[in-house]
């Protein structure tokens, strides 16, 4: 649903309506098509706009699509209009196509209602918007059926020919086809390739990228998809897309892509929130909306209100009724606090990672020009997050019972929790807001300052923040050079082991359910051997016999990683000096070590991944920075971390965060979430009570 005022006669909604009331459409093709005086628009089409009690309603369908762009005087283009008793009602140009497909399609009839946001709802009238926004899901849980208009197969730009008959032959594929590669295969021949191109072409159309859209798509008891007078199935189109997630996982290219990686996402992930409402009593909304990062709203307040609908009753209760008087800024402010309020936890402040002011999509000038800048510790929901993830964060663990994230139903077990303060420090949090929502204080201890930096130039990262667009991932060598006291064999073997484990964020797989196994730490250092022989830089002097009969075909994501990194001081020596310490021997090539990165980066449901596959998903995906800290802490930090920045662990957030400081007065903003190997479980309250670090109120802008 969008915002924008329409072009109409006030007296067709002379009629008001509440919470508890809908009005609802019936129109046909009008025979004598006259022109409107007041807008010039041509009353194409004829009907009757009746209000009714939600309850009492009869049968109804409802629409959903695009709105398409505004114009110069910030409305929509509305060329058409549907002559009413009490006046006009104008219709999008974007949806006449769709209006014209229901008169003339056998599906449908005149006398079948229609509930259509743009046509009824006043959006002249705030406070009817708002009671209409309260009770959409609801709406769409009563209708008999949603109708989704995808456009005409053909439009500019974009020739969809065939693409709904193709998916739905892939929805009726064999039941054989999910475990014969032959037949999978068969699929990618040359033949196919205008089909898959049809698909990709749908998928990429502006209905999947729009906010409101998801809700419509799975709130209702049926759905249908509709591409000029061509339709498909709800059921039909998820059969559709597993089937091409089988194609491009089995193919064993992992190149291919059948259809491009966004459009498929887009597809693929609306699938998996079905599955997910239709066996759960509501969703996340933290976790829905980081699952959105890559969608659009047009106004920005409705990247929470456009899934109320679909989240569970304790964060319904938190966000209250859509209100649109309020800031964008105060809205996402003031979800922050009623978080906190709600759950007595601040993870979602984790998601400021993500989603904040450095956007490559966002203007950090003219919001700040215009007060519209968010503070640092609330997440900018504005953010355009190109790839979306179902566990884009270490917030979004499985063992977060606030937040959690979406991955398959057949994977909700878990055995490993971070949590950062233990439960005793948690107690402690004395978290405060300022009533203008711009300061928050949260008590908590500084671990240390971040030292050095490891580099990421090349890594074909998903950040796309314009800070590091501009300054780049480069190597900050450290700078402290501190005498360890443990001689020089232990001490390399703790700092492999450390390094290995902060690689894969000490998880076993991506959903952060398990924690890692020992054996990473052989693969890691099999992994770093083998970039090293293949330099010629390998000492002579470890067991590499073994490697030399088997050798190991080096990742190429691995070996531009280690490239850059191998210089970095860990303590007196550098992580390849470590790796090549002499006093040790690391075990030959574990079978898990691949030269790709394991299983296709969305199979369903893996317990345990290669190593390889937890690295790309940390350093690629999650685009991490190793780090040592002053005192030599290990871990993993955000790609926008800087030398100076620290390590903080607020007792209210089960994630440690690097913060900056700012201002004259002390005051820090949130960087984003940091990986702080040791100190991921609790152990920081030994700390507080040893009295080695000191607990305070930290202020955050």
């Amino acid at each position: 649903m969008d915002n924008s005022p329409s072009l109409l006669n006030p007296s067709v909604y002379s009629t008001p309506i509440s919470s508890t009331s809908i009005r609802l459409l019936q129109f046909s093709l009008n025979q004598t098509p006259s022109q409107n005086r007041s807008d010039g628009s041509t009353c194409t089409f004829t009907g009757k706009l009746k209000k009714f009690r939600l309850q009492d309603a009869p049968p109804f369908y409802t629409a959903s699509y695009v709105w398409g762009p505004k114009t110069n005087d910030q409305t929509h283009d509305h060329s058409t209009a549907i002559g009413l008793k009490s006046g006009t009602l104008p219709v999008l140009s974007s949806l006449t196509p769709f209006l014209n497909m229901v008169c003339a399609h056998k599906d449908f009839s005149e006398k079948d209602w229609w509930w259509i946001d743009s046509l009824c709802i006043n959006l002249k009238d705030i406070q009817e918007r708002e009671d209409q926004v309260k009770i959409m899901g609801q709406i769409y849980r009563n209708a008999r059926r949603v109708i989704i208009w995808l456009g005409e197969e053909i439009e500019e730009g974009s020739d969809c020919t065939g693409a709904t008959k193709f998916l739905f032959q892939l929805s009726n594929l064999p039941p054989a086809f999910r475990t014969n590669k032959a037949l999978r295969t068969e699929l990618l021949e040359p033949s196919f390739d205008a089909q898959w191109s049809a698909v990709g072409r749908l998928l990429a159309r502006k209905w999947w990228a729009r906010v409101w859209t998801l809700q419509e798509f799975v709130l209702p008891p049926e759905a249908k998809f509709y591409c000029g007078h061509q339709s498909i199935s709800r059921g039909k189109f998820k059969s559709a897309m597993y089937n091409i997630h089988l194609c491009s996982t089995g193919s064993g290219d992992y190149s291919n892509e059948l259809i491009p990686r966004h459009a498929f996402d887009a597809a693929f992930n609306r699938r998996r929130i079905h599955q997910w409402y239709l066996r759960s009593t509501g969703m996340s909304l933290v976790a829905i909306m980081a699952y959105l990062g890559n969608h659009s709203a047009t106004d920005a307040r409705d990247m929470i209100y456009s899934v109320l609908g679909l989240i569970n009753e304790q964060d319904r209760r938190l966000v209250g009724p859509a209100e649109y008087k309020s800031s964008v800024q105060h809205i996402y402010a003031k979800l922050v606090r009623s978080f906190w309020i709600e759950y007595q936890n601040l993870d979602i402040i984790c998601f400021s990672h993500m989603f904040n002011r450095h956007s490559g999509n966002l203007d950090l000038e003219q919001m700040e020009g215009k007060n519209e800048a968010v503070p640092s510790w609330a997440p900018d929901w504005r953010a355009r997050v190109e790839f979306s993830s179902p566990v884009p964060l270490m917030a979004s663990q499985s063992a977060s019972e606030h937040i959690g994230n979406f991955r398959p139903l057949g994977s909700r077990d878990f055995q490993a929790m971070y949590d950062a303060p233990g439960p005793t420090l948690r107690k402690q949090a004395n978290v405060r807001f300022h009533e203008n929502l711009k300061e928050m204080w949260c008590d908590g201890v500084v671990l240390d300052a971040v030292d050095g930096l490891g580099g990421l130039d090349g890594c074909e990262t998903r950040c796309r923040s314009y800070v590091c667009r501009d300054s780049g991932h480069e190597v900050v060598q450290s700078t402290q050079i501190r005498q360890d006291t443990d001689s020089s064999a232990v001490q390399s073997l703790r700092i492999i082991e450390t390094v290995a484990r902060s690689l894969t964020l000490n998880r076993r797989d991506k959903y952060l359910r398990y924690q890692a196994p020992a054996h990473y730490v052989s693969s890691f250092l099999v992994l770093c051997h083998a970039c090293l022989n293949s330099h010629g830089d390998g000492d002579g002097d470890g067991d590499d016999t073994e490697t030399e009969r088997n050798p190991v075909v080096v990742d190429e994501l691995f070996a531009i990683w280690f490239e850059q990194n191998q210089h970095l001081r860990f303590g007196r020596q550098t992580l390849a000096e470590h790796v090549t310490s002499p006093s040790y021997s690391f075990p030959p090539p574990s079978p898990t070590t691949k030269s790709h990165p394991g299983p296709h980066p969305d199979a369903e449901d893996q317990d345990q991944d290669p190593y390889l596959t937890r690295f790309h998903d940390t350093v690629r995906k999650k685009s991490r920075k190793l780090m040592v800290t002053t005192l030599g802490y290990v871990g993993m930090a955000p790609c926008r971390a800087r030398q100076g920045d620290v390590v903080a662990v607020l007792f209210g957030c089960s994630i440690p965060l690097v913060l900056r400081r700012v201002g004259v007065r002390e005051a820090w903003t949130v960087v984003g979430e940091a990986y702080v190997d040791g100190f991921m479980e609790g152990q920081v309250d030994r700390l507080v009570a040893g009295e080695a670090v000191a607990a305070r109120s930290l202020r955050i802008v």
